[in-house]
């Protein structure tokens, strides 16, 4: 059986900013090979793991994290950087960073010390633009030798631990948690045909538009799309129940509405039938509607003529950090459901 926190860590504390996942999608595809599933990748990187006849299933996992890259290099050696996917300013000043250089750089995101600042500076947060990247290097020539140019892609640095009971913190959970569930469901099918055409593919570029997603789905035009992703969960402070309803320890939750309805809608009749899938694997199943925000299953819907499509989130706390914290039983759950779907799927109508 495989080991999920192991999977969480290994996954987590590889590095795949959005645009060159290769080492996200060398592990995975060194997973779907070793469970007797054929690889193949497209242009854009995705990694696709075909096994089965019959129907054609589709389950999508992201492979990037936030990232940033390095917009130039001053005089002195630092970089200023631009960000790629939703990365909120006041998480960057001391983050330790991955400069993705033939050789990686180890770096960190550096601003003027308080005590430096005047009192209105203190008020203010400080913005990325004015921001910059130490490397050690004393000018812009050292920078260079270390072969940082312009372009250079960078990640944050975290180690992964073990929490609270079953849970784990690391970083780049979205979306390593539905990597993870790729390789639960690889492993299940390993020494048995899975009863479709079944398609476990690890998508690129999801953090800057979903851009992944919808090129694998347009070229393999499943009869069913599903995406693991992750979601927010409730507890943390400023996060109501009220406000975010899906609970860490609870299950996977399903989206019915992603981007306040800008993006994925799911139907009532495909709500209703994982409902009784998961009734019938026993897995508990929470509702999820995204104001904002929305995953690969957004862009996946909207392929071709229209595509049968689900979206399941994996609940996660302080999503876009250094420090998301998932529960290992809802990655194990939401594996499970997926099965069942797959298992089922033969028969919807």
């Amino acid at each position: 059986m495989t080991d999920v926190t192991q999977t969480l860590k290994t996954l987590s504390e590889l590095h795949g900013p959005t645009g060159q996942e290769d080492a996200v999608a060398d592990f995975l595809e060194n997973q779907f090979k070793q469970c007797g599933f054929s690889v193949r990748r497209d242009v854009l990187g995705n990694v696709m793991a075909s096994k089965g006849k019959g129907k054609k299933v589709m389950v999508a996992a992201h492979m990037d994290e936030i990232s940033m890259s390095v917009k130039s290099i001053t005089d002195k050696g630092f970089l200023k950087f631009v960000k790629i996917g939703g990365i909120y300013d006041p998480m960057l000043v001391g983050s330790r960073v991955m400069v993705h250089a033939p050789k990686p750089v180890l770096g960190v995101v550096a601003a003027k010390a308080p005590h430096q600042m005047d009192g209105e500076e203190l008020k203010k947060i400080q913005e990325a633009k004015d921001l910059y990247i130490d490397v050690g290097a004393s000018n812009k020539k050292e920078a260079e030798k270390l072969g940082i140019r312009v372009g250079t892609h960078i990640t944050f640095v975290a180690d992964f631990q073990t929490f609270s009971g079953d849970r784990v913190i690391g970083k780049a959970l979205d979306d390593r948690a539905g990597c993870a569930t790729l390789v639960l469901l690889a492993h299940a099918f390993a020494k048995k045909t899975p009863p479709v055409e079944l398609h476990l593919v690890g998508t690129v570029r999801e953090e800057s538009g979903l851009f992944g997603a919808g090129v694998a789905a347009f070229g393999l035009e499943p009869d069913l799309a599903i995406a693991v992703d992750v979601t927010h969960a409730f507890g943390a402070p400023g996060a109501s129940e009220e406000e975010v309803p899906v609970a860490l320890g609870k299950g996977p939750a399903l989206a019915v509405i992603e981007g306040g309805g800008y993006g994925l809608i799911t139907s009532h009749k495909m709500v209703d039938w994982i409902d009784s899938v998961a009734k019938k694997q026993k897995v508990p199943l929470q509702m999820d509607v995204h104001e904002r925000g929305a995953t690969d299953a957004s862009r996946m819907q909207y392929s071709r003529q229209g595509l049968l499509t689900a979206s399941l989130g994996i609940p996660l706390r302080y999503m876009h950090s250094q420090s998301e914290i998932v529960d290992t039983k809802d990655v194990e759950q939401t594996a499970q459901l997926v099965e069942g779907m797959i298992h089922a799927f033969p028969d919807y109508k």
